[in-house]
């Protein structure tokens, strides 16, 4: 039980920290029940060890990963809801890449995510561009028309 300890200690003062000043504790223990969902989900499925699936979270690659990667302010949205989709987003993925066999699936999952998540950003940001542009009247400005400042032009 003593292999569980540490790594639960290290978890909650973590957790701890991004609760009190980072803002992103809705994201952190979102993924964390996400992660155990998928992974009993997966332990159903292919009937292991309900111990099995949560190995994982006792390896200091995890610890890094749900600590500083996954709350990463830069990568993350702000408001909680969007954290919590982004968690179980993120653990959604990592149980595909999980059941293919890929290797490094925490991080090439996040990857994912975030990818998917600027290509949204950015096709939404167009969409309202294109929006706002439609909505709006277009009017040309006298020095687009070829009318010079001071008199018309030949």
């Amino acid at each position: 039980m003593w292999h569980w300890a540490l790594p639960g200690i290290v978890l909650a003062t973590g957790i701890i920290v991004h609760g009190l000043f980072t803002g992103r504790l809705t994201l952190v223990l979102t993924w964390l029940v996400a992660f155990i969902i998928q992974g009993q989900l997966r332990r159903w499925y292919f009937g292991t060890s309900w111990i099995v699936p949560l190995t994982p979270m006792t390896s200091a690659a995890f610890m890094v990963f749900t600590l500083y990667m996954i709350p990463d302010p830069a990568t993350t949205p702000v408001r909680p809801l969007r954290q919590a989709l982004f968690g179980v987003a993120v653990a959604a993925v990592y149980g595909v890449l999980l059941v293919n066999h890929v290797v490094y699936g925490l991080f090439i999952a996040l990857a994912i995510v975030c990818a998917m998540r600027g290509v949204g950003l950015y096709a939404w940001a167009a969409w309202r561009s294109l929006r706002a542009n439609r909505q709006e009247p277009y009017t040309v400005s006298p020095e687009m028309a070829g009318i010079a400042k001071g008199g018309a032009t030949a």
